[in-house]
Protein backbone atom coordinates (compact mmCIF):
# COMPACT_ATOMS: atom_id res chain seq x y z
CA UNK A 1 0.00 0.00 0.00
CA UNK A 2 2.85 1.86 0.84
CA UNK A 3 4.40 2.19 -2.48
CA UNK A 4 1.14 2.40 -4.31
CA UNK A 5 0.28 5.56 -2.59
CA UNK A 6 3.91 7.00 -3.60
CA UNK A 7 3.15 6.27 -7.36
CA UNK A 8 0.02 7.41 -6.63
CA UNK A 9 1.28 10.95 -5.52
CA UNK A 10 4.62 11.51 -6.91
CA UNK A 11 4.55 10.31 -10.55
CA UNK A 12 1.35 12.98 -11.12
CA UNK A 13 1.50 16.22 -11.17
CA UNK A 14 -2.23 16.13 -11.60
CA UNK A 15 -3.00 14.18 -8.71
CA UNK A 16 -0.76 16.26 -6.84
CA UNK A 17 -2.69 19.15 -7.65
CA UNK A 18 -5.68 17.93 -6.96
CA UNK A 19 -4.65 17.05 -3.25
CA UNK A 20 -3.25 20.39 -2.64
CA UNK A 21 -6.54 21.62 -3.39
CA UNK A 22 -9.03 19.99 -1.44
CA UNK A 23 -6.57 20.37 1.08
CA UNK A 24 -8.05 24.37 0.96
CA UNK A 25 -11.54 23.10 1.05
CA UNK A 26 -13.92 20.21 0.08
CA UNK A 27 -15.16 21.17 -3.54
CA UNK A 28 -17.62 19.11 -5.74
CA UNK A 29 -16.67 18.28 -9.84
CA UNK A 30 -17.10 21.34 -11.27
CA UNK A 31 -15.01 23.25 -8.66
CA UNK A 32 -12.03 21.09 -9.14
CA UNK A 33 -12.37 21.08 -12.99
CA UNK A 34 -12.75 25.13 -12.86
CA UNK A 35 -9.69 25.50 -10.73
CA UNK A 36 -7.18 23.38 -12.49
CA UNK A 37 -8.58 24.58 -15.76
CA UNK A 38 -8.79 20.97 -17.32
CA UNK A 39 -11.39 19.30 -18.93
CA UNK A 40 -13.94 16.64 -17.14
CA UNK A 41 -12.12 13.68 -18.27
CA UNK A 42 -8.86 14.66 -17.75
CA UNK A 43 -9.46 14.35 -13.90
CA UNK A 44 -12.20 11.46 -13.23
CA UNK A 45 -9.48 8.82 -14.05
CA UNK A 46 -7.25 10.57 -11.08
CA UNK A 47 -10.09 11.38 -9.16
CA UNK A 48 -11.26 7.50 -8.81
CA UNK A 49 -7.89 6.08 -8.37
CA UNK A 50 -7.60 8.51 -5.22
CA UNK A 51 -11.13 7.62 -3.88
CA UNK A 52 -9.97 3.84 -4.52
CA UNK A 53 -6.64 4.31 -2.57
CA UNK A 54 -8.08 6.05 0.25
CA UNK A 55 -7.14 9.09 -0.14
CA UNK A 56 -10.18 11.41 -0.84
CA UNK A 57 -13.75 10.93 -0.24
CA UNK A 58 -16.91 11.50 -1.84
CA UNK A 59 -20.30 12.64 -0.28
CA UNK A 60 -23.26 14.17 -2.08
CA UNK A 61 -21.23 14.85 -5.02
CA UNK A 62 -18.42 16.76 -2.68
CA UNK A 63 -15.06 15.58 -2.76
CA UNK A 64 -12.81 15.88 0.32
CA UNK A 65 -9.51 14.34 1.66
CA UNK A 66 -10.02 11.59 4.00
CA UNK A 67 -8.24 11.18 7.36
CA UNK A 68 -5.28 9.47 5.64
CA UNK A 69 -5.04 12.45 2.82
CA UNK A 70 -4.74 15.05 5.71
CA UNK A 71 -1.94 13.29 6.65
CA UNK A 72 -0.05 13.31 3.47
CA UNK A 73 -0.58 16.49 2.10
CA UNK A 74 0.12 18.05 5.65
CA UNK A 75 3.82 16.21 5.24
CA UNK A 76 4.28 17.02 1.72
CA UNK A 77 3.41 20.66 1.12
CA UNK A 78 7.18 21.20 3.05
CA UNK A 79 8.77 19.21 0.46
CA UNK A 80 6.92 20.23 -2.27
CA UNK A 81 8.09 24.23 -1.11
CA UNK A 82 11.63 22.87 -0.52
CA UNK A 83 11.92 21.07 -4.59
CA UNK A 84 10.13 24.79 -5.39
CA UNK A 85 12.28 26.67 -3.48
CA UNK A 86 15.44 25.36 -4.48
CA UNK A 87 14.57 24.61 -8.10
CA UNK A 88 14.14 27.98 -8.87
CA UNK A 89 17.89 29.11 -8.82
CA UNK A 90 19.26 25.84 -8.30
CA UNK A 91 22.61 26.68 -9.94
CA UNK A 92 23.05 29.04 -6.49
CA UNK A 93 22.29 27.02 -4.08
CA UNK A 94 24.33 24.09 -5.11
CA UNK A 95 27.40 26.22 -5.35
CA UNK A 96 26.98 28.03 -1.84
CA UNK A 97 27.76 26.71 1.71
CA UNK A 98 24.63 25.89 3.55
CA UNK A 99 26.48 24.76 6.54
CA UNK A 100 25.91 28.15 8.42
CA UNK A 101 22.37 27.98 8.59
CA UNK A 102 21.40 25.83 11.16
CA UNK A 103 20.06 22.02 10.75
CA UNK A 104 16.43 23.08 12.29
CA UNK A 105 15.84 25.73 9.72
CA UNK A 106 17.62 24.06 6.90
CA UNK A 107 15.18 21.49 6.77
CA UNK A 108 12.45 24.24 6.95
CA UNK A 109 14.09 26.32 4.22
CA UNK A 110 11.12 25.92 2.03
CA UNK A 111 9.37 28.28 4.10
CA UNK A 112 11.07 30.66 2.39
CA UNK A 113 9.21 30.72 -0.85
CA UNK A 114 9.62 32.37 -3.74
CA UNK A 115 12.98 33.82 -3.62
CA UNK A 116 14.71 37.04 -5.42
CA UNK A 117 18.55 36.70 -6.63
CA UNK A 118 20.12 39.95 -6.95
CA UNK A 119 23.69 40.65 -8.21
CA UNK A 120 24.71 43.56 -9.06
CA UNK A 121 26.81 44.91 -11.88
CA UNK A 122 30.20 46.24 -11.75
CA UNK A 123 29.68 50.12 -11.68
CA UNK A 124 27.03 49.40 -8.40
CA UNK A 125 28.97 46.39 -6.49
CA UNK A 126 29.46 48.46 -3.42
CA UNK A 127 25.34 50.07 -3.53
CA UNK A 128 22.77 48.64 -1.61
CA UNK A 129 19.91 47.27 -3.91
CA UNK A 130 17.39 49.95 -4.21
CA UNK A 131 14.43 47.37 -3.23
CA UNK A 132 15.90 46.10 0.05
CA UNK A 133 17.24 50.26 0.73
CA UNK A 134 13.56 51.10 0.46
CA UNK A 135 12.39 47.90 2.58
CA UNK A 136 14.92 48.88 5.20
CA UNK A 137 14.34 52.78 5.27
CA UNK A 138 10.23 52.01 5.61
CA UNK A 139 10.64 49.76 8.22
CA UNK A 140 10.07 50.17 12.03
CA UNK A 141 12.57 47.14 12.90
CA UNK A 142 15.39 46.00 11.66
CA UNK A 143 17.36 42.70 12.58
CA UNK A 144 20.84 42.59 10.90
CA UNK A 145 24.09 40.46 11.53
CA UNK A 146 26.75 41.54 9.74
CA UNK A 147 30.54 39.38 8.94
CA UNK A 148 31.82 41.92 6.28
CA UNK A 149 31.60 45.57 6.36
CA UNK A 150 29.53 47.45 3.93
CA UNK A 151 30.37 51.19 3.53
CA UNK A 152 27.15 52.01 3.05
CA UNK A 153 25.49 50.57 5.90
CA UNK A 154 26.63 53.34 9.11
CA UNK A 155 25.15 56.03 7.00
CA UNK A 156 22.31 53.92 6.83
CA UNK A 157 21.52 52.79 10.01
CA UNK A 158 22.30 55.94 11.62
CA UNK A 159 19.58 57.50 9.30
CA UNK A 160 17.61 55.13 10.48
CA UNK A 161 18.17 55.54 14.43
CA UNK A 162 17.32 59.25 13.70
CA UNK A 163 14.03 58.42 12.37
CA UNK A 164 12.85 56.06 15.38
CA UNK A 165 13.53 52.32 13.84
CA UNK A 166 14.14 49.93 16.37
CA UNK A 167 17.41 48.43 15.74
CA UNK A 168 19.01 45.52 16.44
CA UNK A 169 22.79 44.95 15.25
CA UNK A 170 24.85 41.79 15.38
CA UNK A 171 28.93 42.10 14.08
CA UNK A 172 31.75 39.99 14.29
CA UNK A 173 34.65 41.71 15.86
CA UNK A 174 36.38 43.23 12.99
CA UNK A 175 33.74 44.96 11.46
CA UNK A 176 33.04 46.74 14.66
CA UNK A 177 36.34 47.63 14.60
CA UNK A 178 36.30 49.26 11.03
CA UNK A 179 32.81 50.25 12.11
CA UNK A 180 34.58 52.88 14.61
CA UNK A 181 37.61 53.20 13.08
CA UNK A 182 36.04 54.16 9.56
CA UNK A 183 32.95 55.63 10.50
CA UNK A 184 33.39 56.54 14.11
CA UNK A 185 30.80 59.93 14.17
CA UNK A 186 27.78 57.29 13.02
CA UNK A 187 29.28 54.37 15.65
CA UNK A 188 29.14 56.76 18.62
CA UNK A 189 25.37 57.99 16.95
CA UNK A 190 24.53 54.23 17.29
CA UNK A 191 25.88 52.93 20.05
CA UNK A 192 24.16 56.46 22.07
CA UNK A 193 21.18 55.35 20.21
CA UNK A 194 18.34 55.08 22.50
CA UNK A 195 16.61 52.56 19.84
CA UNK A 196 19.42 50.67 18.78
CA UNK A 197 21.07 48.01 20.27
CA UNK A 198 24.84 46.85 19.18
CA UNK A 199 26.23 43.62 19.65
CA UNK A 200 29.24 41.35 19.14
CA UNK A 201 28.80 38.27 18.03
CA UNK A 202 30.95 35.15 19.42
CA UNK A 203 30.73 32.70 16.71
CA UNK A 204 34.08 31.46 14.92
CA UNK A 205 32.22 30.96 11.93
CA UNK A 206 28.91 32.95 10.52
CA UNK A 207 26.67 33.47 8.36
CA UNK A 208 28.64 36.86 6.07
CA UNK A 209 25.02 38.99 6.46
CA UNK A 210 21.63 38.45 7.17
CA UNK A 211 19.21 41.41 7.40
CA UNK A 212 15.57 40.76 8.23
CA UNK A 213 13.00 44.20 8.27
CA UNK A 214 8.94 44.43 8.65
CA UNK A 215 9.17 43.22 5.01
CA UNK A 216 12.00 41.19 3.86
CA UNK A 217 14.60 38.68 5.05
CA UNK A 218 17.68 39.27 2.49
CA UNK A 219 20.91 37.12 3.29
CA UNK A 220 24.10 36.31 1.40
CA UNK A 221 26.13 33.00 1.88
CA UNK A 222 29.60 32.17 1.18
CA UNK A 223 30.73 30.22 -2.02
CA UNK A 224 31.90 26.57 -1.94
CA UNK A 225 35.23 27.62 -1.91
CA UNK A 226 35.26 30.13 0.78
CA UNK A 227 34.70 32.95 -1.46
CA UNK A 228 31.89 35.48 -1.17
CA UNK A 229 30.21 37.13 -4.21
CA UNK A 230 27.83 40.51 -4.44
CA UNK A 231 24.42 37.73 -4.65
CA UNK A 232 21.94 38.76 -2.25
CA UNK A 233 18.99 36.65 -1.26
CA UNK A 234 15.25 38.29 -1.05
CA UNK A 235 12.00 36.22 0.90
CA UNK A 236 8.63 38.15 1.36
CA UNK A 237 6.00 37.17 3.08
CA UNK A 238 5.13 36.35 6.91
CA UNK A 239 6.78 32.88 7.11
CA UNK A 240 9.83 33.64 5.61
CA UNK A 241 10.29 36.92 7.99
CA UNK A 242 9.51 34.20 10.55
CA UNK A 243 12.57 32.01 9.19
CA UNK A 244 14.71 34.69 9.00
CA UNK A 245 13.89 36.39 12.52
CA UNK A 246 14.81 32.25 13.12
CA UNK A 247 18.38 32.43 11.99
CA UNK A 248 19.00 36.04 13.69
CA UNK A 249 17.90 34.72 17.34
CA UNK A 250 20.25 31.35 16.69
CA UNK A 251 23.34 34.10 15.73
CA UNK A 252 22.59 35.99 18.77
CA UNK A 253 23.29 33.22 21.33
CA UNK A 254 26.62 33.43 20.53
CA UNK A 255 26.54 37.41 20.93
CA UNK A 256 27.02 39.85 24.46
CA UNK A 257 26.40 43.65 23.87
CA UNK A 258 29.07 45.49 22.29
CA UNK A 259 30.80 47.97 25.06
CA UNK A 260 31.78 51.39 23.31
CA UNK A 261 34.64 52.13 25.47
CA UNK A 262 36.78 49.26 23.87
CA UNK A 263 36.59 50.72 20.64
CA UNK A 264 37.27 54.42 21.18
CA UNK A 265 40.41 54.00 22.71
Amino acid sequence: MKHCLLNLILFSGRRKDILLLLNEKSRDFGEIKESLNVTSSSIQLHLKKMKDSGLITQKNKIYSLSDIGKIIVENMQPMLSTAELLGENTEYWLSHDLSLIPEFLLERIGELGHCELLEPDAGHIFETPQILRDSILSSREILTFAAYFHPQAPSLYTELAESGAEIALCMTESVAQRLFLNNRIEAEKLSRSMNSRLFISRRSTTIPSLIVTDKVVAFKLFENNGKLRDQLILSFGERALCWGKELFKYYMEAAEPLNEKSFLQ
